[in-house]
């Protein structure tokens, strides 16, 4: 049995939190990242992490805590065996890192060292990856830089968009998690260090970026879409209004205008990329509720009209 310490902020670390909990292992307490305030009434939104410890009485320390020097003599009380971070979204020191006495395990959402970084899900998909994976490693002080200890392929299939790959590495991770661990308790695990050659990073997604380019080729049209849903999602303009898009494909219809809506109809729409057609399968019009598109249609069939233009000046 060890004493493990998990540190994460995002839904995709929750199945794993879950299953660690349930195990004999002894989960001596979360770290959550800083609530933000979100909408329009700025309310602040707990961490999914959060709000199950909440509920299971877990103890939970926020990380201007566990950042501060004068705290790490409380966590040199909770005998820490292992330190386990999956998604947590900020930099540990490595003094922290070094304290557990099997140190500190990082579940990673790539195939490193490929897209090391803040968004490697994200990345992979705007970069129209063909595959990614979830990587297991020991942490150092460098940034996700660590000897791997496993990692599983994803294949990217077409339509996927961030929210499918992170449901995907959830599971993943929550299905390996608890044998990872045990590896490292018996020591029966080998380590292999990272090519840096091959090393690539992901860096931060802005807002800035959503903007669709419909003079782009369809390939990377639907990367962007895909890989900026669910936040903050890739928009373009249409009748003065802010048109986002959650999930889309590529179409074999040839392309017109870039920009030109080609088919509206019941069962699709169609706008023009530089070289081949967006097939658009889930959006939502400004301040509206997202839909997938039969749904769209059915409640806004003459919005969308043939032969208009999106504005992406």
């Amino acid at each position: 049995m060890m004493n493990i310490l998990f540190a994460a902020t995002p839904q995709i670390a929750l199945e794993t939190l879950k299953t660690i909990h349930k195990s004999e292992h002894n989960l001596v307490g979360v770290v959550c990242g800083e609530e933000k305030r979100s909408g329009r009434g700025l309310k602040i939104n707990k961490s999914p992490i959060k709000v199950f410890a909440e509920e299971e009485e877990i103890k939970i320390f926020s990380y201007d805590e566990i950042k501060n020097e004068k705290f790490k003599l409380s966590l040199e009380k909770l005998d820490l065996d292992l330190l386990l971070v999956f998604a947590f979204g900020y930099i540990l020191k490595e003094d922290l890192l070094n304290l557990p006495k099997y140190g500190s395990l990082n579940i990673h959402t790539s195939l490193l060292p490929k897209y090391r970084g803040a968004a490697p899900i994200q990345r992979s998909l705007i970069n129209c990856e063909k595959e990614t994976g979830i990587t297991f490693m020991k942490m150092d002080a460098g940034l996700d830089t660590g000897p791997i200890i496993c990692s599983e392929k994803i294949s990217i299939e077409e339509g996927m968009n961030t929210e499918d790959l992170e449901e995907i590495m959830s599971n993943i991770s929550s299905r390996n998690i608890l044998q990872t661990i045990d590896s490292i308790e018996k020591s029966e695990f080998n380590l292999t260090e990272q090519n840096e050659d091959e090393s690539s990073y992901a860096t931060k997604i802005t807002k800035e970026e959503a903007k669709i380019n419909w003079a782009q080729s369809a390939e990377k049209i639907v990367g962007k879409i895909n890989g900026l849903c669910p936040n903050p999602c890739a928009f373009s303009n249409y009748k003065e209004e802010r048109i986002i898009f959650y999930r889309a494909k590529i179409s074999s219809l040839p392309a017109s205008d870039p920009g030109k809506i080609l088919r509206v109809d019941k069962n699709e729409l169609l706008i023009s990329g530089n070289d081949k057609c967006i097939l658009v399968s889930e959006l939502a019009r400004q301040n509206k509720k997202r839909m997938d598109y039969k749904n769209f249609y059915n409640g806004s069939k003459d919005f969308f009209v043939l032969n208009d233009v999106f504005d992406f000046s």
